[in-house]
């Protein structure tokens, strides 16, 4: 019940926001106040602006009484289809995955198209990594979800090609990797994705892209040609429009030597974790903390 009045509520706000609000600022605005409003970030965890990496700005998710210096150091790249979203919208989720983690998330406010189009976002992610990098004394990991994920996910190829600090673990929920709109998925869960469309993803991608091939792989870290990463879990619906972004990066990774877990859960929306009141939500942060506890 819970799960069908999400979807129901999603496609009555988020959607039809994407769907016909012709202002990305007005979105932001909206989304923020949607989100904001019903999942406001508990006392027990504070933000702290801790500077700017590039043109992100970067905010530390914490527990109020404090962590071990050594604790895991999760870097968290927000969704929101590199137009919409920020610490408003997704600073409630991040204090969640601070506490699965057992640590804190460095959080990157990167520059949002149109505004600020690609590489923007690319520029701030590696940025705010190098930042991470310098920072963690203990583990270190890059997360993200949807637009985020892809950005974590294209963060970490670059990462590795300049042979900076490897991450621990690469953790990405319902990632965007490919803006070339090409997967099955597309098609197959058109009517059952309440949050996303061809029709939405292509608006996005032509505010962020512009006359960028959509091929680019700091914008597409699906078609990167480098295999190899490390430990990375991937948490998906396999009732969303970008599963086969998910399934087809797991099947890449693992063809190329990299220990992928990827779990996918039937009938719940794009991002699900971020929805506190689904059972499903609390499943994917135990995933979370596992993932971290063993890499």
């Amino acid at each position: 019940m819970i799960t069908t009045l999400t979807h129901m509520l999603l496609r009555r706000t988020v959607r039809r926001w994407f769907e016909q609000e012709p202002s990305p600022a007005v979105m932001r605005t909206k989304l923020d106040g949607f989100i904001g409003g019903i999942d406001k970030m508990s006392g027990a965890y504070r933000a702290t602006p801790v500077g700017a990496a590039g043109g992100a700005a970067l905010h530390l998710i914490a527990p109020a009484k404090g962590v071990a210096e050594d604790a895991p150091l999760v870097l968290y790249f927000h969704g929101g289809g590199y137009i919409v979203g920020g610490l408003t919208s997704h600073g409630a989720f991040c204090a969640r995955v601070a506490r699965a983690a057992g640590g804190r998330v460095l959080f990157a406010d990167y520059r949002l198209a149109p505004e600020h189009p690609f590489p923007a976002a690319f520029e701030d992610g590696l940025a705010a990594y190098r930042h991470a990098a310098e920072i963690a004394p203990g583990k270190l990991f890059i997360a993200g979800d949807s637009a985020g994920g892809g950005l974590a996910l294209a963060v970490a190829h670059a990462a590795m090609a300049a042979e900076l600090r490897a991450p621990n673990g690469i953790i990405l929920m319902s990632p965007w990797t490919d803006l070339t709109l090409s997967g099955s998925s597309m098609i197959s869960n058109a009517a059952s994705d309440s949050m996303l469309s061809m029709k939405i993803l292509t608006r996005m991608r032509g505010y962020y892209l512009g006359l960028t091939e959509p091929g680019d792989r700091r914008a597409s870290p699906l078609f990167d040609p480098s295999n190899k990463l490390p430990p990375t879990l991937i948490l998906y619906s396999e009732s969303e429009v970008l599963e086969g972004d998910s399934t087809r990066l797991a099947q890449k990774l693992r063809g190329g030597g990299t220990l992928v877990t990827a779990r996918g859960w039937n009938g719940k929306p794009h991002v699900f974790p971020l929805f506190k009141t689904l059972p499903a939500a609390g499943a994917a942060l135990k995933e979370i903390a596992k993932f971290v506890k063993f890499n």
